[in-house]
């Protein structure tokens, strides 16, 4: 069973919710109605899923939502009541993974669950596919500084100084950006030919 922390003051809510999780294979570790000890239960516990209310004790609630939009541990829904309809906006702009308005349906919250788990597995393959982009780039740039260098300062062609670089990683069994690096720190400078 998957683990979920509610973060909510309002004991009817908490209960409903209690009753509804176990349908969706989620079982409540932790219950609280105190923004700060949300953020700790969220680091100590590492859940698979954080439904949370509004009107938190401790900390703002939009503080505790940031913080943990931020820190990208799990999902989060955010449950509105109907009275708390004007901070709609602030709940979409804190990038909650999906927000549902109290009362619902038992179908309703399984939908949100869902929802909000495919949203966050996207945003995390987003990010690690963002992060593998700017790895290449910036292991282009080091490579096309190294060239540079030898062609400004060696006098090799593009492709020679290419050549070199690819020709050393190979040899001494590194990469190609360690080879550069190793170019622009001066540690190996290839003969001209």
């Amino acid at each position: 069973m998957k683990r979920a922390i509610l973060v909510s003051e309002n004991p009817t809510l908490n209960l409903e919710i209690k009753v509804v999780l176990p349908l969706v294979s989620y079982q409540i570790i932790a219950t609280t109605d105190n923004g700060m000890e949300a953020l700790r239960f969220a680091h100590r516990f590492e859940p698979d899923l954080i439904i949370m209310g509004w009107n938190l004790r401790g900390l703002n609630s939009s503080e505790v939502l940031q913080n943990l939009v931020e820190q990208h541990l799990c999902p989060i829904i955010v449950v509105l009541t109907q009275e708390e309809h004007h901070v709609l906006s602030e709940v979409i702009e804190a990038d909650a993974h999906h927000v549902i308005q109290y009362p619902w349906r038992a179908l309703e919250m399984a939908a949100a669950i869902q929802l909000a788990e495919h949203r966050f597995v996207r945003e995390t393959e987003h990010s690690q596919q963002i992060q593998r982009l700017e790895e290449e780039l910036k292991t282009r740039k080091i490579i096309f500084q190294a060239m540079l260098s030898l062609i400004q300062q060696r006098g090799f062609s593009e492709q020679a100084a290419y050549t070199a670089l690819r020709t050393q990683a190979m040899v001494t069994r590194k990469s190609m950006r360690a080879v550069a690096r190793d170019v622009l720190k001066g540690v190996w400078l290839p003969e001209l030919n």
